[in-house]
């Protein structure tokens, strides 16, 4: 008597936890995509950027990134330029956005400029340590300065690197050089260029235009050769040809994620999250999606979206 009313009672018991897990079962949803796993508890990270592209994509990919990985963020883009973001930062109105390398050591240190990616980085990151702000892991791109050429005048003289011009240059060939008027006083400007080199530019060779102006007057046939950004998308979209900086005349800027070390005590598995973003942003994918969003007029969220979702960091 007493087995048998153990056993109604165990096919009662596995008869409604079948009941209960169909209907649990049916009632669960996959969750939508970019949204959180699970969430995570502590303070809310106010994100914000700098206002240039390449800037505002940084940020709002870390923020999407964050959000969906179930970090409490909150959307403070497009703040200022250095002298505007850096005290909200240092002040606690905002927790993270993305700095340069060389910006941190020549612009907050104001250290001579830096030509070595890990030695840039260890020197603003033990630096700023005191100030109470985290450099995270660096990417592997590098928005500095570079030489681009147009491609005819390239193929002409057969031209890969900067060496190869200056040694045209000191033999008496004559191309006309696009640069800006800051370029020439900066630190890491044209005497540091010329130093470094061995050489002096023409003066009836340098033309000053303003920022931005550069692929035009190239492209115009004005010039030869100019100045650049490493990742301007119109090197590519003007088929210019980056020549090679091969002594290294220009300091590094690597981007990195800047973040008050309150949040990043706060959330013990920010810094390694961040680091599966930043390691997949070299040079070559930030030029493409700097392309997309300047020359292709796609907005900066959608940029963001569709490349964290082609490489997994959001669902």
């Amino acid at each position: 008597m007493y087995m048998k009313k153990r056993s109604l009672f165990l096919v009662t018991i596995l008869s409604l936890a079948l009941a209960l897990g169909g209907v649990m079962g049916c009632g669960a949803k996959e969750p939508a995509a970019g949204t959180p796993d699970k969430a995570k508890d502590g303070p809310t990270i106010k994100i914000s950027s700098k206002t240039f592209t390449e800037a505002a994509l940084l940020g709002t990919m870390s923020l999407q990134y964050l959000e969906g990985l179930g970090y409490p963020v909150e959307n403070k883009m497009g703040l200022g330029e250095l002298a505007v973001i850096r005290p909200a930062l240092t002040s606690g109105q905002i927790d993270l956005y993305w700095e340069y390398t060389g910006t941190g050591v020549m612009n907050l240190m104001e250290h001579a400029p830096v030509f070595d990616a890990e030695e840039s980085y260890a020197l603003i990151k033990e630096w700023d340590a005191k100030n109470g702000i985290a450099w995270l892991d660096y990417a592997p791109l590098n928005d500095t300065y570079g030489i681009v050429m147009r491609q005819d005048v390239a193929q002409k003289h057969n031209l890969k690197t900067i060496s190869e011009y200056v040694e045209l240059v000191k033999k008496g060939e004559s191309f006309t050089f696009v640069g800006f008027p800051e370029w020439e006083g900066r630190a890491d400007g044209l005497p540091s260029f010329e130093k470094v080199y061995d050489f002096e530019m023409p003066k009836d060779d340098y033309l000053n235009v303003a920022m931005g102006l550069n692929y035009d007057t190239l492209k115009a046939q004005k010039g030869d050769l100019a100045l650049a950004f490493t990742t301007e998308p119109r090197i590519v979209t003007d088929n210019l040809v980056m020549l090679e900086d091969d002594k290294n005349a220009f300091p590094v800027y690597n981007a990195a994620p800047v973040v008050r070390q309150q949040i990043v005590d706060a959330y013990p598995t920010l810094a390694e999250d961040l680091k599966k973003l930043s390691s997949v942003l070299d040079t070559k994918t930030i030029t493409e999606l700097n392309m997309q969003a300047d020359i292709e007029k796609k907005s900066i969220e959608e940029v963001s979206t569709t490349f964290l979702k082609s490489k997994g960091l959001l669902k």
